[in-house]
């Protein structure tokens, strides 16, 4: 897949994503079924940010190189935090998950200024 496809597709696909599952946390946390598969996943997310980091996996969700590597502990971090927040019954978790967003927004911004790719891997933050 050509990098502008990929480009186009964490514009289109991944962030209205995660945007959609943040509403979809905040509306139906009140409800302890859905809170408590939703933690499920959110620990599912989390370890398996976890283990392609620590694998060192440079493939991301739809192929090509993984720009966004140096990002999955934060990404799991916050997938983890939400899901252990959920289980404890809060239902305004959803909302840590805001972050995950915006780590993913402006990443992608630092990225698309960027002259090249080693510039970039050299200027991602650690927040």
């Amino acid at each position: 897949m050509e990098q502008e496809t990929r480009n186009l597709l964490f514009k289109f696909a991944c962030i209205p994503m995660r945007i959609l599952i943040i509403v979809l946390l905040v509306l139906f946390a009140s409800n302890d079924t859905f809170r408590y598969i939703a933690s499920g996943l959110c620990f599912l997310v989390g370890a398996t940010f976890s283990a392609k980091y620590i694998r060192k996996d440079m493939v991301g969700g739809f192929g090509g190189f993984a720009w966004w590597h140096p990002n999955r502990p934060k990404h799991a971090f916050l997938y983890l935090t939400t899901g252990i927040l959920l289980f404890l019954g809060y239902e305004w978790a959803g909302y840590i998950l805001a972050a995950d967003v915006f780590i993913g927004v402006y990443s992608y911004s630092l990225k698309e200024t960027a002259k090249s790719i080693e510039e970039f891997k050299d200027s991602i933050p650690a927040f």
